[in-house]
């Protein structure tokens, strides 16, 4: 068999999907009556508000989308709250298994439709019996009642995808099933296997059964009607109509030609087409299976589904694998979403019933149940989605394969009067539109969540958040209970952040002044907080981060009892920061003094000169840093020490006036608990005050303490985990402010009115360390003693 040839036949049988992937039959236009058909809308036109206000979702609940495009539906299943987060299922890939999508309809799905083969897009129905006499394609040829399009793929997987669009693009879609066929001439009558590949159909989107997919698919991502209207589709022809039966006769061929291979060609053929199906999987975040087969004994699917495994085990063990995606880390499995069927019946039918027999399907195959949006309840035709299995896991898969959604919806259906221009179809029953409503919602819970939480996570956060109040609590009729987006969106129980799993609301962190504004340096930074159920939330780090205002009273404060007025910077101790509760004198001379101080937690030792020397001195602190402290995540055991050293020079000028002048330079170290999530390396600060004036009257320019160098690590965690334990990212950010505060006073000071008066007027250029920031200030003090 050559390479070709072989690719040809390992599409065949993917694309026939055997009864295990696709299970036959039809539901909602698949089964006798179909969907009940209303005069056609006008053309969807767009939201004349395209921006509602953010954040607001009852804001949401106005807009065209919600009281016109699809009313009632989005509201009830809480899509307003997704919205309002600006999400739209963008980068989720969404496949729709159905009939044809109309992908000319660019109005309701614009660019977001990919039609290669590469991308998993299936454009024609392949139909391998064509040379048979008996088939459509040979009774319509004799008939002459169709169009043959005749071509040679070369062995080419993209040509038939190729050829329907380019069909499509210069005549139009068929208006009826069985009217153009498309034959490929590479492969050969023949040939036992390349004569499954020779005859595909371009199939028509029009009419109750050709129009199903583009419905569903407009419900699950359409631009007005979509529940995910930013997310990805990919068309999957699959043919649900009468045609089904020819279908049944070529897997039945195929499966002889198959079991007919030697064993080494069989085992090669087996791992390639394993290879083909995994490949495929890989394409999609979500496939989209409004069908079912209205099958309900119990003894019979168990008989028909180990008869199926039983073949696979013998002849394609290695594609049974792939089909059940059991190689497939349960993160990246791809959601499998079905209708549960319209019968009416007390469980779902074959497809959306498989978790209940297959336990190699349970985490990734959903069944949906439909609810009637005006009443919330059941709707009548719905199947319901049954008991669970004896052996259920809910800890590991929810509580239940099943749940409810809306599905009496407003779909869009291709007009075959106006090519790529559908009209909208009111009250459009079927399980087959609820199961799209819980696709879009998948697709708006993947973005939230961005890609941190795996496929299986996913629908299980789904089942364990839908409303099971009420009447949803009947585990048989609506199993997890109806899909609330609300509150798949929200934490469940509380959230914490850090190693050591902090609450959230006592997580602080208090910068010191000296740095400036921290906040305004992590702007781009965002901290993930996790809920009871590990699920990440992001909030802004800037949120926890706060700076002490060290502002100036506008009340001045009067001169000290030796005469010296205060000036910013370091004071006696050089401890401005520090809470010394006792200061005391421990030895002096004429020119110095050395003085110890004490506070609960703190302590300090300095050199102090009265003749213009040098002073020095050093600190410890074991609860805070340079007058900061912290909370919850951010540790709350900071410990700093300090070193400093400062120089005053006094110059005296003629007629009373003289120039003071203090610098201070200091170098601080904190230490933060280990597992905190900031961590801040040694600093250099520094800290000068000018003032020339009388001794009643003088201006005083000074600058602030302020880091000098330094680096703060944030260590963030970022919503993932890998193997149980979550994922950081590790974040740095300069300590050094990016502008330097200037402050100006000049005060005047004299006794009056029996006491003494001050009068101060000032001002800060880059007040707090932050550019362009400006304070100003002017204020009296009076005091009758002293």
């Amino acid at each position: 068999m050559t390479n070709k040839k072989r690719n040809l036949l390992l599409s065949t049988v993917a694309t026939l999907a055997l009864a295990l992937s696709a299970c036959g039959g039809g539901d909602d236009g698949m089964v006798a009556g179909g969907p009940r058909m209303l005069d056609p809308e006008p053309v969807l036109q767009p939201d004349p508000d395209p921006d509602p206000p953010r954040f607001e979702p009852a804001s949401f609940l106005s807009t065209p989308r919600f009281t016109t495009h699809q009313p009632d539906v989005l509201e009830q299943i809480g899509a307003h709250h997704a919205y309002a987060r600006e999400l739209t299922g963008r980068g989720v890939t969404i496949g729709i298994d159905d009939s044809i999508v109309d992908y000319t309809q660019t109005g309701e799905f614009e660019n977001r439709v990919k039609l290669r083969a590469a991308d998993g897009a299936v454009l024609t129905y392949l139909r391998p019996l064509g040379d048979n006499p008996f088939s459509d394609v040979s009774q319509c040829r004799i008939n002459r009642t169709c169009q043959v399009f005749g071509a040679n793929s070369q062995g080419d997987d993209e040509a038939r995808n190729r050829w329907a669009q380019h069909i499509v693009r210069n005549q139009g879609w068929p208006v009826r099933d069985d009217s153009l066929f498309i034959l490929d001439r590479y492969y050969s009558q023949f040939d036992q296997v390349g004569r499954f590949g020779r005859w595909s159909e371009v199939p028509t989107p029009y009419g109750p059964g050709g129009s199903h997919g583009t419905t569903v698919a407009s419900v699950a991502a359409g631009k007005n009607l979509g529940v995910a209207p930013g997310a990805t589709i990919v068309p999957i022809a699959n043919n649900l109509s009468n045609d089904q039966r020819e279908d049944n006769f070529a897997s039945q061929a195929l499966r002889q030609v198959i079991a007919s291979l030697p064993i080494s060609q069989k085992r090669q053929f087996d791992n390639e087409l394993a290879r083909l199906h995994r490949t495929n999987y890989d394409n999609f975040d979500i496939i989209n299976r409004s069908y079912g087969l209205p099958l309900f004994d119990p003894e019979v699917i168990s008989r028909e589904i180990e008869s199926e495994f039983r073949w696979y085990r013998q002849h394609l063990p290695n594609t049974l694998r792939a089909l059940l995606q059991l190689d497939t880390p349960p993160a990246e499995k791809t959601i499998l979403v079905y209708a549960a069927g319209n019968e009416g019946m007390a469980f779902s039918g074959i497809g959306a019933d498989l978790p209940y027999y297959v336990s190699d399907l349970r985490g990734h195959s959903l069944s949906v149940v439909a609810t009637n949006p005006a009443t919330g309840n059941i709707a009548h035709f719905s199947n319901r989605c049954g008991p669970l299995p004896p052996d259920w896991n809910a800890a590991r898969h929810g509580p239940h394969y099943c749940l409810a959604a809306p599905g009496i919806v407003r779909g869009l259906e291709p007009n075959p009067n106006s090519p790529g221009r559908g009209s909208v179809r009111d009250d459009v029953p079927g399980t087959s539109f609820a199961a799209p409503v819980v696709s879009g919602a998948l697709a708006l819970l993947m973005e939230h969540f961005r890609g941190t939480r795996g496929n299986t996570a996913i629908v299980k956060r789904m089942l364990d958040t839908a409303d099971r109040n009420g009447p949803y609590a009947n585990l048989e009729v609506y199993g997890a209970g109806h899909l609330d987006l609300e509150a798949a969106l929200s934490p469940v129980g509380s959230l914490n952040v850090g190693q050591s799993a902090h609450a959230l609301g006592g997580t602080t962190l208090q910068t010191p002044a000296a740095f400036g504004v921290i906040a305004r340096r992590t702007d781009n930074i965002e901290l993930a907080a996790f809920d009871d159920q590990d699920f990440p939330f992001w909030i802004p780090l800037s949120a926890f981060i706060y700076t002490p205002s060290v502002g100036r009273s506008p009340i001045p404060q009067f001169e000290r009892l030796h005469g010296v007025t205060p000036t910013i910077g370091l004071d006696t101790l050089g401890l401005q920061w520090t809470a010394l509760e006792d200061v005391r004198e421990v030895s002096s001379s004429d020119t110095w003094t050395w003085l110890a101080g004490f506070g609960a937690t703190s302590a300090g030792i300095a050199r102090r000169s009265s003749g213009g020397d040098w002073e020095y001195g050093l600190s410890f602190n074991d609860e805070g840093y340079l007058g900061a402290k912290s909370t919850g995540a951010f540790g709350a055991n900071i410990r700093s020490g300090t070193i400093w050293t400062s120089r005053t020079l006094k110059h005296t000028l003629e007629n009373g006036w003289g120039l003071d002048a203090t610098g201070t330079l200091a170098i601080s170290a904190p230490h933060y608990e280990k597992d905190a999530i900031f961590q801040a390396s040694p600093v250099a600060l520094s800290a000068l005050a000018v003032r020339i004036g009388t001794a009643q009257t003088g201006l005083t320019v000074e600058q602030p303490l302020r880091a000098e160098s330094g680096t703060g690590t944030f260590r963030i965690e970022n919503g993932r985990i890998e193997n149980g334990q979550r994922l950081y990212d590790e974040y740095r950010v300069g300590l050094r402010p990016d502008a330097r505060e200037v402050r100006l006073t000049l005060r005047h000071e004299l006794d009056a009115v029996g006491g003494r008066v001050a009068v101060e007027a000032g001002g800060s250029f880059n007040a707090g360390h932050t550019l362009g920031e400006e304070e100003t200030r002017l204020g009296v003090a009076y005091r009758t003693a002293w």
